[in-house]
């Protein structure tokens, strides 16, 4: 039976006309969860696009390849993949470590920060527990949450597109036990103020554990945006993730890291897979974690084209945060529709269920351009 035709997963047929009743199998939280659905892929939309180039910009990914340091990194590491990787990440914790003052007992790696999301969930949350954030947000919050069996708890995000952190301070209870913030926000793009941030803290209770999702953090050039790793002393619950896939454009691969306190970190060794992070990720993030030149080249070259789109959008009257990403939360009056005709064009950007707007992923120069002549072609 094609999986098209299947109205729910307890409708499969077994040997003949017995009709296997699966969700007898399986745990009961996990029914409401919803199964993370990547952005749309060119070959996918090939057979639709009127002309001959694509541009994804729907993922947030670097839209230039991994840094040529890197490249080389795993080049010659590819004769060596017949070992399992370094268990512990050893030197990339200790790189890490130096680099921002901590111990390296402090540093978590991950298979993306996505990954850690859904350990600090397993690690922390128990039935009963509940986790606050606003939305919409990364959705692997709300996910990790309902597979531990705890419940999401989702605040509106603050007018400008920011987590409203006096709003989840009112959600707040006895049975919160984790508290995230996404700045700058996916899918919106806005920061956190470190004004808004540090009277958050000075109000969150003790058994509530900060969760700062900074993956985009390398984009932000706002003054007054928070800085996540300032508040950081290793002993209060406060935990802060970043991500080698958005800058050092290593998505692929899947690296990701978070600065927690040893305690806490210690306990995600306990549930997290062995070997989670391969040879290749490793050696490429060391290598390019250093490499301070092209990664200020490449902010430079998402600075550029993030304010070029800006411009443009309020040019065409739309609307549309201010971003601090590498992509623009833009609102339009008939989401479909914009997405249809955009991919027509070759524009694949991303919807979100529920909202009125697209978040459209900041390209390379030819990227934008082209971005910015398929608006004017729906808007001019």
């Amino acid at each position: 039976m094609a999986a098209a035709q299947l109205s729910s997963v307890a409708d499969v047929t077994v040997g003949g006309n017995n009709t296997m009743e699966w969700n007898k199998f399986f745990r009961s939280n996990l029914v409401p969860v919803v199964a993370y659905k990547p952005g749309l892929r060119e070959e996918q939309i090939r057979q639709l696009v009127e002309g001959n180039t694509i541009y994804k910009l729907s993922s947030n990914e670097s839209p230039l390849p991994p840094f040529p340091s890197a490249i080389e990194a795993m080049q010659k590491h590819l004769v060596n993949l017949n070992e399992y990787p370094e268990g512990s990440c050893h030197q990339l914790a200790r790189l890490l470590a130096e680099h921002y003052g901590v111990f390296p007992e402090q540093i978590t790696v991950g298979n993306g920060s996505n990954e850690l999301v859904d350990l600090i969930a397993m690690t922390c949350l128990e039935p009963g527990d509940n986790a606050v954030y606003c939305w919409p947000s990364f959705v692997v919050y709300r996910s990790s949450a309902q597979i531990a069996g705890a419940e999401p708890r989702e605040i509106p995000l603050d007018a400008d597109g920011s987590f409203n952190l006096n709003a989840m301070l009112d959600a707040i209870d006895e049975k919160t036990k984790i508290a995230y913030i996404c700045t700058p926000n996916n899918p919106t793009g806005p920061t956190v103020s470190t004004a808004k941030f540090e009277a958050f803290m000075a109000q969150v209770p003790e058994h509530v554990l900060v969760v700062v999702d900074a993956a985009y953090e390398e984009f932000v050039d706002d003054e007054q945006a928070m800085k996540p790793l300032r508040y950081f002393d290793g002993k209060k619950p406060y935990a802060v993730l970043r991500t080698f896939s958005k800058a050092y454009a290593l998505a692929g691969l899947r690296c990701g890291y978070g600065i927690a306190p040893a305690a806490l970190v210690e306990m995600i060794n306990k549930v997290r897979e062995p070997f989670n992070v391969n040879t290749l990720s490793q050696v490429a993030a060391e290598a390019c974690f250093g490499d301070t030149a092209e990664l200020q080249k490449r902010v430079a070259l998402n600075a550029t084209g993030r304010a070029l789109l800006q411009q443009h959008f309020a040019k065409l009257g739309l609307k549309a945060f201010h971003s601090q990403a590498n992509f623009i939360w833009v609102e339009v009056s008939d989401v479909g529709t914009v997405f249809d005709a955009l991919l027509k064009k070759g524009i694949i950007v991303r919807t979100f269920p529920g909202t009125q707007g697209l978040r459209v992923g900041v390209g390379d120069e030819a990227g934008v351009a082209a971005t910015m002549a398929a608006f004017t072609d729906l808007f001019g």
